[in-house]
């Protein structure tokens, strides 16, 4: 509650001075916090506080202290934390971790490194890695790989409005304005509606995300839709 009005530092206290033994959801809980206000320094400093209270971190741990370090700019302790996921803590890196370890890499601008990660991956990327790339792209005007990610996420996911928002942002931030509007105007044809803000909870050692509109759930309705040609984008 604290955290989620900004009070970080109320928060901390109640953590802190809290009775019951704090288990990983507890530290994930707090980690989350510093994590979305941008502390990521503090939140390195509270995973080691965490396993030396004897608590394990779990993969859900991971990705709040990846994405502690994308929101903060630690790009270093970023690649640290996620070369010694497998041998510091017994996770092996999914597709999650890799989706936060683009966002990472990609916000600093660094792509010759993001491209040699994106190469270890040991399967197709999925909508969260290809959506992570696709925003760093959108920061950094990189047309040529947001283009070949937008095509990708549109054959993967046709109804996912991340491919047709963030590439027609690439073109607008270009000042290719007509271009833009194509991509728009692809979207209301097929009928792509904008995601709803969502927000997330633990359970049983798994994110469950959820909208206002809807009930917890830890799964997709996947819909059936007609496939269409993805049109080439229109970069010359």
């Amino acid at each position: 509650m604290y955290a989620k009005c900004g009070c970080l530092d109320a928060g901390r206290l109640v953590f802190d001075a809290t009775s019951v033994k704090k288990d990983v959801v507890l530290w994930n809980t707090m980690l989350s916090a510093l994590a979305q206000h941008g502390r990521g320094e503090e939140a390195i400093r509270m995973v080691d506080e965490m396993i030396c209270s004897g608590v394990k971190p779990n993969r859900i741990t991971l990705i709040i202290l990846l994405h502690a370090c994308s929101h903060s700019g630690l790009v270093q302790e970023g690649l640290r934390v996620f070369e010694s996921m497998t041998l510091s803590h017994g996770v092996v890196p999914d597709q999650e971790h890799y989706a936060c370890l683009v966002d990472i890499l990609g916000r600093a601008g660094d792509f010759d490194n993001l491209i040699n990660q994106l190469q270890k991956l040991p399967c197709e990327p999925n909508e969260q890695i290809l959506s992570a790339l696709l925003g760093v792209c959108a920061i950094h005007g990189n047309m040529e790989l947001g283009k070949t990610a937008a095509e990708q996420l549109m054959k993967l996911e046709p109804q996912s409005p991340a491919a047709y928002v963030l590439l027609s942002s690439i073109h607008a931030t270009l000042g290719k304005w007509d271009s833009a509007e194509q991509f728009r105007e692809l979207m209301e044809k097929r009928q792509v509606k904008k995601e709803q803000g969502i927000s997330w909870i633990e359970q049983q050692n798994n994110l469950h995300t959820f909208t206002v509109s809807e009930q917890l759930a830890g799964h997709h309705e996947e819909e059936e839709e007609e496939e269409e040609d993805v049109p080439s984008s229109p970069i010359d």
